[in-house]
């Protein structure tokens, strides 16, 4: 996430970063001199071992088939070293970037810091700029005109050529405003300068429609006719497996609506083979493979299944994946979201605990609320309908007229309600205070 935080602060409406170079370099892995990688690597190890090593890595050829194929330039990719190496050689690459596009550090030379950014400032010709590189997929953030990013990608052009032995992609290079999106490390970054589609004004980040798609078709080739001869419990737990994968490596980004849009999908591709597995229709999977779940998440109707043990298993939809939102410039010491060792509870902003809301921040209430639930099963206290439920006060609790310690949240004086019937309630409340409020007008006009 570190190539991919600071572009919510980097191209927000205030700093004035617009256009993005996509940087693609063709055939990376494939194309870079034995030679010159070499070179690279002697600037830092001098030992001539490693050196003759490495070099015997990278002659030691390929085998394709029963077909021995040297290896005149590039990293074998799927080499322990390959990667590695890469990034050697294209750390040649940043150092020439920095040293002509990089700004001075305030810190060891202000002088020069300012006048890097005089030269800078909207109207002048030279353009401020940002590079982001994660092996080999690169960006540059450009401050400035579509002409000067045009500029500087030509720069980029010619030294990949002229210095490095590299081509830049011509189909893949591009040159985007930021409101169109780009695609970077499988996320897609856009930002929303108007409030319309139902869309806040600001940076978004999501997952790219390719990644989007790639999971779909793997969730289409576990519920294809090939695969109807599969245990239904199996499916789920795997179908499980890969969708909260996919979800957790999103997490810490804005992937709701994706994360909607595939929980459609796998509701549907499990629907679909379920009626092909057992030859039945719509209806008749709800009514034998779709249950409602009791407790605190009564009322969801989902796919689940009972393991050998008889442990229920329910498929697993992302949209109930945790998002954690990784801010170091918001919070120091923000912990990271992708580090296994910090509970996810950390990550969530400190409220008033102690503040009685009418929902979740008494403690009281938040225990005596699931046992109501539970002591309810999924059906309605007052009318028996089986459908979601809501807990409801028998005895209304004012806002500001009790402490948190006066409050009634005794199981007794709770009931579980479906949403009529608890609009019912209510509207009876609504309407004994018109009454009560009528009748003290009455009084104090006689």
């Amino acid at each position: 996430m570190d190539c991919i935080q600071p572009l919510y602060k980097l191209f927000s409406t205030t700093t004035g970063y617009r256009w993005v170079i996509e940087g693609d370099i063709r055939g990376c892995f494939d194309a870079i001199p034995h030679d010159k990688l070499l070179s690279e690597v002697a600037r830092r190890v001098a030992d001539t071992k490693v050196l003759k090593l490495i070099k015997s890595f990278l002659k030691s050829g390929l085998m394709e088939g029963q077909t021995f194929a040297p290896t005149e330039e590039g990293t074998p990719q799927g080499g322990i070293a390959s990667p590695l190496l890469a990034n050697i050689y294209l750390h040649k690459l940043d150092e020439w970037y920095f040293a002509r596009y990089g700004a001075p550090d305030m810190d060891v030379d202000r002088n020069a810091y300012v006048a890097w950014r005089r030269k800078r400032t909207r109207g002048k010709p030279l353009a401020a700029t940002q590079m982001f590189r994660y092996a080999d997929d690169w960006i540059v953030a450009v401050r400035g005109t579509k002409a000067q990013a045009q500029a500087i990608k030509e720069e980029f052009k010619h030294f990949l050529q002229e210095e490095m032995g590299l081509e830049l992609s011509e189909e893949k290079t591009s040159i985007t405003h930021i409101t169109d999106g780009f695609d970077f490390l499988g996320y897609h970054i856009f930002r929303n300068e108007k409030p319309s589609d139902q869309k806040a004004v600001g940076v978004f980040v999501q997952p790219t429609a390719k990644g989007l798609k790639r999971m779909k078709l793997k969730i289409k080739l576990m519920t294809t006719r090939k695969a109807l001869n599969d245990d239904y419990v199996r499916k789920i737990e795997a179908i499980n497996a890969a969708t909260r994968g996919w979800a957790n490596y999103y997490r810490a980004v804005n992937p709701t609506m994706a994360f909607q849009e595939l929980d459609r999908y796998v509701r549907l591709r499990l629907r679909k083979w379920l009626e092909k597995k057992h030859q039945i229709g719509p209806e008749q999977v709800r009514r034998q493979y779709m249950y409602r779940q009791t407790g605190p998440k009564g009322g969801t109707v989902e796919f689940a299944a009972q393991d050998v043990d008889e442990k229920w298993v329910w498929r697993y939809r992302t949209v109930q994946t945790r998002l954690s939102y990784h801010r170091p410039s918001f919070k120091r010491n923000w912990p990271n979201p992708y580090l296994k060792k910090v509970k996810s509870e950390q990550y969530i902003l400190p409220t008033l605990k102690t503040l009685w809301g009418g929902y979740r921040e008494a403690p009281t209430y938040e225990v005596n609320r699931r046992e109501v639930l539970k002591r309810a099963g999924g059906v309605c206290e007052r009318c028996g309908r089986a459908t979601k439920l809501t807990v409801h006060h028998k005895h209304r609790v004012k806002r500001g007229k009790r402490s948190l310690k006066q409050a009634d949240h005794r199981t007794e004086m709770l009931i579980a309600l479906c949403g009529p019937c608890h609009a019912m309630e209510h509207k009876a409340e609504n309407v004994s205070r018109i009454k009560t409020r009528n009748r003290k007008a009455r009084q104090a006009r006689e």
